[in-house]
């Protein structure tokens, strides 16, 4: 992974912390680590870079955990919320007469 393409994966884990999930292409993460299929180590990688940029933040949260989910077209991340997080809202809650 040269100097551009992790400055790409980053850019897309920042999104991820103030986002709390993320669909990531698979044709940008396969140009990214240069491989087709990507292998365990690069999750690792993901995995790590997540991190990172979790701690360069400065938020006193531990890192939260990622899940996966691997569509066809995309990657999705989502990670555990934190307090600072909105709660979530039960689709089936809205629209439904008080």
């Amino acid at each position: 992974m040269n100097e551009h393409t992790l400055n790409e994966l980053c850019d897309a884990l920042s999104a991820l912390r103030a986002d709390i999930a993320i669909a990531l292409p698979w044709d940008a993460l396969h140009r990214w680590f240069g491989t087709v299929p990507l292998d365990l180590p690069h999750y690792a990688q993901i995995n790590r870079q997540w991190a990172l940029v979790w701690r360069q933040t400065g938020d006193r949260c531990p890192v939260p955990t990622v899940h996966l989910y691997l569509g066809a077209d995309k990657l999705t991340l989502v990670r555990e919320t934190t307090p600072d997080d909105p709660p979530a809202v039960d689709l089936t809650t809205l629209g439904q007469p008080t």
